[in-house]
């Protein structure tokens, strides 16, 4: 264990596995006429959620295929579904990582969570009443702080910064409980995450998302903590 200096600016960071956030136009070509999604559980930040809802990912490959050749996240059979996070968005947005990248074919491209311009295409989404073959959409969120307007004032942050986190502490679930007392234990693979964009707005948490290929090699296996390097 070990104590943090009350000057170090502190930060949750939270694992973002692969996902995809749904227009109300596609949602609807895959679900169904004036479909609204059912919210199974409240996210970190304020009015996002996981939905009960997944859809199916194949590649231009395996599209129509048959059974046996359909894509696979994984060696288990049928593990090729997205979480829908809601609520809907103006774009379709599939957030995958960097090996998801390479497993589906595809050259990876990293860029911001909402910079639709920046995605490629390549694959196909499948829900129980249609499909949709995407052109735009795909991407590799880049690491990224969800900054409050409140912390953005108390440590003067601006929207738009980059900044570096150097990962102090993996937080296993009922560690969080004692995270006031500022007392962590060190991981076991220490590392600085560098180019993290900071993203300001009065409706964000004060929190780090990083996905499951830099939770891995950060050695984070459900929550940890950063130290924001200005």
């Amino acid at each position: 264990m070990f104590h943090v200096p009350c000057s170090m600016i502190t930060i949750p960071i939270e694992i973002s596995a692969r996902h995809i956030h749904l227009s109300q136009k596609d949602l609807e070509i895959l679900f169904g006429l004036n479909y609204r999604l059912a919210p199974i559980k409240d996210l970190s930040q304020t009015g996002q959620f996981a939905a009960q809802e997944v859809v199916e990912v194949q590649n231009l490959q395996s599209w129509g295929a048959n059974p046996h050749m359909d894509f696979t996240f994984g060696k288990a059979p049928d593990h090729n579904q997205l979480r829908i996070l809601g609520p809907v968005r103006e774009y379709t947005q599939i957030e995958l990582s960097w090996s998801d990248f390479i497993g589906l074919g595809l050259e990876p491209v990293v860029t911001l969570s909402g910079d639709y311009k920046s995605t490629i295409g390549g694959i196909v989404i499948v829900g129980p009443r249609g499909q949709i073959k995407l052109n735009k959409g795909v991407m590799i969120a880049q690491r990224h702080i969800h900054c409050s307007l409140q912390k953005a004032q108390e440590y003067d942050l601006y929207n738009g910064q980059i900044v570096a986190v150097k990962v102090i502490s993996d937080i296993k679930t009922d560690q969080v409980a004692h995270e006031s007392q500022k007392c962590y234990n060190k991981p076991v693979r220490q590392i600085t995450f560098h180019n993290v964009a900071v993203r300001v707005s009065p409706q964000f948490d004060w929190q780090m998302h990083i996905d499951t290929d830099e939770a891995n090699a950060a050695g984070i296996c459900e929550t940890g903590v950063g130290e924001v390097i200005v």
